[in-house]
């Protein structure tokens, strides 16, 4: 369970609760009697694989609504002090609210029941709170690289080249355009779109230049690719005490 909790200047908090273990769920509830913004087919998005006129709630922004809700009259330049508590592990932050907003609909998109969003899953389940620029590369690229060896090893061809990681990104893209569209319509304030431009900022940073991201990240690995022993450590010879070793 992953617990964001928001302590804002006037005093108010907001508490949300994460389970990234939670299986996502495949069948959208009806959008019958509920706002259109909430509808799938209004500012559908292009990717989408999911039924048309079946009138049932888009599944990302049922997954973000929780937060659109609550964060309804608050702007984006406001700060607030972000609590998150995730594994034992509790992180302490001041930050605007639009860089705290992103970081949680990060989380709950990857984890809703979209098509497209919950491919990002993996990634839900290893969660860095407010993660910068390099952190996401890293973890996007250590994800998908991982995902393309167990492709592998099942007998399927992996993508090395990384070319649909990029086609991946375009979908992502398209998501969440037509995400802002619903958000703008549900909304009296501007820190959830914000918060969500921001996310989408960093998608794109993956996807314009996969190839400049790589050689950037290379040198942080240089030392493991090198022959010779890296400088700063010593051969350390353990001896085993003659008492261990008759036992």
């Amino acid at each position: 369970m992953i617990r964001y909790a928001f302590t804002f200047a006037d005093g108010t908090r907001a508490v949300f609760e994460v389970d990234e273990n939670t299986p996502p769920s495949r069948t959208p509830r009806s959008s019958e009697g509920l706002p259109a913004c909430m509808d799938m087919d209004t500012h559908r998005c292009s990717a989408c694989p999911m039924p048309k006129r079946a009138r049932l709630v888009c599944p990302a922004f049922d997954a973000i609504l929780p937060t659109i809700q609550a964060f309804d009259r608050r702007g984006s330049s406001e700060t607030c002090e972000l609590t998150v508590q995730q594994n034992g592990v509790t992180h302490l932050m001041s930050t605007s609210v639009q860089n705290a907003v992103r970081s949680l609909i990060g989380l709950q998109l990857a984890l809703s029941g979209c098509p497209v969003m919950s491919r990002l899953r993996p990634m839900a389940q290893f969660h860095i709170p407010l993660s910068d620029a390099d952190q996401t590369l890293f973890r996007v690229f250590g994800m998908y690289m991982l995902k393309q060896y167990l492709r592998l090893i099942k007998g399927g061809t992996p993508d090395w080249s990384l070319a649909q990681l990029q086609a991946f990104y375009d979908d992502v893209h398209l998501v969440n355009q037509q995400l802002a569209a619903r958000i703008r319509a549900a909304t009296q304030q501007d820190a959830v779109v914000n918060g969500l431009v921001i996310l989408d900022v960093l998608g794109r940073a993956v996807q314009r230049d996969i190839q400049s991201h790589l050689e950037r990240l290379a040198p942080r690995f240089e030392t493991l690719f090198s022959v010779h022993k890296p400088t700063g450590f010593s051969t350390i010879t353990a001896r085993v005490p003659d008492s261990a070793a008759a036992n």
